[in-house]
């Protein structure tokens, strides 16, 4: 039998507790709200609520109830989630979260991929789908060393270890990156991909681009110089970040609730569209396994060339873009490197958009793979 995803002791939830109770808060500063990043409004009440109202030990026993499984692949430990499909089976599946987020994100939209009657999705085939933990992210440990590729992970993972000579994938984020990459080097065994994010195309003259891709690019240095500092600081010097988050709650807890904040189709009110209990989960999740500063590893490595470019995919590709994602390329922009067969504009959701829209997303993911084989 797999071991529980995760198991925490009292001791662990009372230094948490402790830690949570004994902050140092950093004196505010005189600007509005969110201007200068993490609200402390919203940060003390997520605090409070973390300290006294959170039940830890619910959310660990609905965690633990999920179908959860261990592969050694070649050394390296991954866990996963399977559902398995109900009805008649299309291909199996497998879906790649990104950060800071944890295959946990994954959950609704899986279970209406492999049960889509019982959720009301439109779909002609039901699936069995995988979800894995990225390595150094929650559940899956970091790999030994840098540079070894989680798309090769995965596909062993599909074709070696459960046996799937022919599968789809799709991946938000990250899991974009991750999901391309399968798709460029197994084309004998990948049907498809579907993403919520691209790769850019490293030969671009901006004189010769289209309108819509110049005005993509210019949105893209934009959203560099405002929204891009995590990112940059994450490539360049993680582990000058990485102890402070990994020592204090409430600075992990700041450092991840802001992303959800500025990244989500919430129109400024974070709880629009995701309730304390989650926010908090979330952090409790890099918390305890004290996974944050792991987690960068992945912008380390491609920011240092130690993860292979996506250059050309030429298995059919879908990408959904939602309208508050980070990046919203046009067509013309993905087809530089993608073998495009569907490009869905959603109404509505964002870069969570499997928790933000999980009926949207799986209604696409749907219709998409219902013509891969």
């Amino acid at each position: 039998m797999p071991e529980p995803l995760i198991e925490v002791s009292d001791a662990d939830l009372a230094d948490l507790r402790s830690r949570l109770e004994n902050t140092r808060w950093t004196p505010d500063w005189p600007v509005d709200s969110w201007q200068a990043g993490m609200d402390a409004a919203t940060l003390r009440r997520l605090v409070d609520h973390w300290s006294t109202a959170y039940d830890w030990r619910a959310q660990e026993r609905r965690i633990n109830a999920l179908p959860a499984f261990d592969a050694d692949l070649d050394g390296v430990a991954v866990r996963y989630l399977r559902f398995d499909a109900h009805g008649e089976p299309g291909i199996p599946l497998i879906l790649t979260n990104g950060w800071p987020s944890t295959m946990l994100e994954l959950v609704e939209l899986a279970k209406r991929l492999s049960n889509p009657q019982r959720y009301g999705v439109d779909a002609a085939a039901t699936h069995t789908v995988i979800v894995p933990a990225i390595p150094g992210l929650p559940f899956s440990p970091q790999r030994p060393t840098l540079g070894e590729p989680t798309h090769e992970l995965w596909h062993r993972l599909m074709a070696g270890e459960l046996g799937f000579a022919r599968y789809g994938a799709h991946g938000g984020d990250l899991g974009s990156g991750i999901t391309s990459r399968l798709g460029q080097q197994h084309p004998e065994a990948v049907a498809g991909i579907h993403l919520l994010a691209v790769a850019n195309s490293t030969e671009v003259d901006r004189a010769t681009a289209t309108d819509a891709e110049r005005e993509f690019l210019e949105a893209e240095d934009r959203w560099h110089a405002e929204e891009g500092a995590y990112q940059h600081q994450q490539a360049t010097r993680p582990l000058s970040l990485a102890p402070g988050l990994a020592d204090s709650p409430v600075g992990l807890l700041a450092w991840i609730v802001e992303k959800y904040r500025a990244w989500s189709d919430c129109g400024g009110d974070v709880s629009s569209r995701f309730t304390d209990d989650f926010l908090v989960t979330q952090a409790s999740l890099y918390w305890f396994t004290n996974s944050i500063g792991t987690s960068f590893r992945a912008y380390y490595e491609a920011g240092n060339g130690y993860t292979m470019p996506v250059t050309e995919v030429s298995v059919p590709t879908a990408i959904a873009v939602f309208p508050h994602d980070l990046a919203r390329p046009p067509r013309e922009w993905v087809e530089r490197c993608y073998a495009v067969e569907r490009y869905t504009a959603m109404p509505r959701g964002g870069h969570f958009a499997p928790h933000e829209e999980p009926q949207l997303l799986a209604a696409d993911i749907a219709a998409f793979f219902a013509g891969c084989s």
